[in-house]
């Protein structure tokens, strides 16, 4: 049976359509928060609202185990860069297509940071601060802390903070857990005393120093995600601690 004009046509309107949908358009670079969990990637570029699944082609799998081997927690997203662009594929559960992150080049991903007013502030109150920076110097580039979490003496726990109602700020400083009073408003902060309980670890001097920076804290600015605190000094304000907000 010879195939119909209208065999054909359709034959070929279906074929532009799948070449339409499927070349690749011009690579760029984007930055955003991506997650992986239950074999499915997600990325939400900065800047923008809508979260895009990513294809299982191109350099995914680069992507992939960067994420799996920096994540701190399951599901969390981290920020990552690459060389990609959008394109139409077929969705996982039926074939319509949809909107979808195609990564050709994967770069850099940052375990530590957050895209910059991105997400909506975190609130200051309420929510679990992780502590990544102390005094200038990242927490997972500390070699005593690195010490104590291969030796997992304790350090399993982060060292973060929280503040609960009727301003009392509770936590765990590597060590030991401590408690103390805050009083704060939109940029101004002041913390302590502060009280802890008496265990001795290797990390004893990472605890001192954190304990030393919430005292002297005097102003704060939240980004996102993002916490840091302030010191001011005659000549500038100086940054003496860094956290990210983690929710369980």
């Amino acid at each position: 049976m010879k195939p119909s004009f209208y065999h054909i046509s359709h034959h070929i309107s279906f074929l532009f359509l799948f070449s339409c949908c499927f070349t690749a358009s011009q690579a760029n670079e984007m930055t955003g928060m991506y997650s992986y969990m239950a074999d499915a990637g997600l990325f939400l570029e900065c800047g923008q609202t809508k979260r895009l699944p990513v294809a299982m082609e191109g350099d995914n799998i680069s992507l992939e185990r960067a994420y799996l081997k920096n994540r701190y927690m399951p599901g969390k997203s981290l920020l990552v860069t690459f060389n990609g662009h959008i394109a139409m594929r077929p969705k996982m559960e039926d074939n319509e297509l949809e909107e979808t992150i195609i990564v050709e080049e994967f770069i850099s991903i940052k375990q530590q940071e957050r895209c910059t007013g991105v997400v909506p502030p975190s609130s200051l109150g309420n929510t679990y601060w992780k502590l990544v920076e102390l005094d200038g110097q990242r927490l997972d580039e500390n070699e005593s802390w690195l010490k104590m979490r291969q030796e997992n003496s304790g350090a399993s726990r982060d060292i973060h903070f929280v503040i609960r109602e009727n301003d009392l700020l509770t936590g765990f400083s590597g060590c030991n857990k401590f408690s103390g009073r805050i009083t704060s408003d939109e940029t101004t902060i002041q913390i302590g005393p502060l009280r802890s309980t008496r265990m001795a670890c290797p990390a004893m001097e990472v605890e001192s120093t954190f304990h030393k920076s919430l005292e002297k804290a005097d102003h704060y600015s939240i980004k996102g995600e993002s916490l840091e605190l302030f010191q001011k000094t005659m000549d500038s304000n100086k940054s003496i601690a860094k956290f990210i907000a983690i929710y369980f």
